[in-house]
């Protein structure tokens, strides 16, 4: 059958009918696509939404294109998520977000002090080098217990508990950068404290680098770390100060350190020593002229009377000079004997007083040592007054060896390195420490143990402070 369009559609007789159609129809169309339309809207809508929530909540963008958000904002990233749809979530799924300011991607950094480098993935292993909080390197192997890494001369694992590597890395790189000094002249001193009378440590040579603590910079000085972890000021007009992180340090660049620092802690003592018995002499020669002078004054008083009595009696006079020559004689030689016994008397007060000083200085230093050396500053010094402490109370003894060589007490007085530490002072940190305990600089008044607080139920505790990897109580 043919459908005749001029005369059912065109025509004028079905004219009014077939528009009526057409509007219906297309009502009908335009209704149906602005429904999908909105469907669409509101399900876009919803998949922002949940998306942009996940996004605070931690989870990751996964980038196609990562040089799309080289040098971008947070604010819009989002933007290409609701115009373009560019990226797309990957709930719980770790991938970059952003160029973060330090990019540590392929690279660690410590998040403890003093950690262990070792030779192979083993706490048995040997101990080949130290990181300091901070300290910086490249990730070789990944592991889920042990990571093997290369820090300045040292290549070797360390447990993953005690770093953060990539994504992680890069987080945290802002919280744990600081500062690198480096010498500009060779032979700069390191000294104990931030002054130009302090005891020196180390002489620098020009070039070398140390670790800059920020913190305890004060005017004119640079608080430096050395290789070992013992602390030191030097001026600085011979450093410069730049923003990184540091390295490893090889076990060799510890001991080497500790050796440099011991023959250095040596030669200052025999100065001071040596001081001391000047000043002991210029004191003995000042006391001669005096009694010379007194002896003197008597020898011309004893002459006078003599030639007086000349004139009376030159043959008694003769016999009464004799006498009292022998007399004097006496006195004389009595005087010298009593001098030598006074001037040797004072010596040995004067000798074993410096020697006791300097025997607490050494025995309280040694003990800190080997107790703390591997802690930071702050926890030598608690440990240095925990013994002050004690010895305060008397309970554990009435000097300070009494209280060391208490029995069950400090287990460091038992170990090989004591001896040794008790000639060097340990470290120059723990020499330190021990004088400001012992000048009354109390870090931690009322407190008389420390532990390792992961050994340590915090919660039975009512009064303690963490320093360190030590609690104190």
């Amino acid at each position: 059958m043919r459908f005749n369009l001029k005369r059912y559609v065109f025509s004028g007789r079905y004219f009014v009918r077939n528009a009526l159609f057409l509007m219906i129809l297309a009502t009908v169309v335009s209704i149906g696509i602005v429904g999908i339309g909105l469907l669409k809207s509101s399900g876009s809508d919803e998949s922002v939404e949940a998306e942009e929530a996940e996004i605070t909540e931690g989870l990751v963008l996964k980038v196609e294109a990562p040089s799309m958000i080289a040098d971008i904002s947070r604010d819009e990233l989002n933007k290409i998520i609701n115009d373009e749809q560019k990226v797309e979530v990957a709930a719980k799924e770790a991938v970059v977000l952003a160029k973060a300011k330090y990019d540590m991607t392929g690279r660690f950094i410590a998040i403890e002090d003093a950690v262990n480098i070792r030779d192979a993935a083993s706490e048995s292993a040997e101990i080949i080098g130290r990181l300091y909080k901070g300290a910086s390197g490249e990730v070789l192997e990944a592991g889920t217990e042990w990571i093997r890494i290369r820090s300045g001369k040292v290549t070797g694992y360390v447990s993953a508990e005690f770093i953060v590597t990539d994504a992680e890395a890069s987080a945290k790189a802002e919280e744990y950068i600081g500062g690198i000094a480096t010498t500009t002249a060779d032979n700069v001193c390191v000294r104990i404290d931030s002054s130009e009378d302090a005891d020196i440590l180390y002489l620098t040579k020009k070039g070398e680098r140390f670790i800059a603590n920020m913190d305890r910079n004060e005017t004119g000085w640079t608080s430096i770390r050395l290789d070992d972890g013992s602390y030191g000021f030097i001026s600085a007009q011979y450093t410069k100060v730049e923003t990184g992180f540091s390295e490893a340090v090889s076990m060799e660049q510890v001991d080497s350190m500790k050796k440099a620092l011991a023959e250095m802690a040596e030669e200052v003592a025999e100065k001071k020593a040596a001081a001391l018995e000047e000043q002991a002499k210029e004191s003995e020669e000042e006391k001669e002229p005096s009694e010379q002078t007194d002896a003197s004054s008597e020898d011309e008083s004893t002459g006078s009377e003599a030639d007086d009595s000349r004139e009376v009696n030159e043959k008694k006079t003769e016999t009464d000079t004799k006498t009292e020559e022998k007399k004097e004689e006496k006195k004389e030689e009595k005087k010298e004997e009593t001098k030598e016994e006074t001037s040797g008397s004072e010596k040995e007060e004067e000798k074993a007083e410096t020697e006791t000083n300097a025997s607490d200085l050494y025995l309280l230093a040694a003990i800190v040592y080997c107790e703390a050396g591997a802690e930071p500053y702050e926890g030598q010094l608690a440990v240095a007054n925990v013994v002050i402490n004690r010895l305060n109370t008397g309970k554990w003894g009435n000097t300070l060896a009494d209280v060391i060589y208490a029995p069950y007490q400090f287990t460091g007085c038992q170990m090989s390195s004591f001896s040794t530490a008790l000639k060097t002072g340990g470290s120059a940190s723990c020499l330190r420490a021990a004088q400001e305990a012992l000048n009354g600089n109390n870090s931690v008044p009322g407190y008389y143990y420390f532990r390792p607080y992961k050994n340590v139920a915090l919660e039975k505790l009512s009064n303690y402070t963490i320093i360190g990897t030590h609690v104190y109580y």
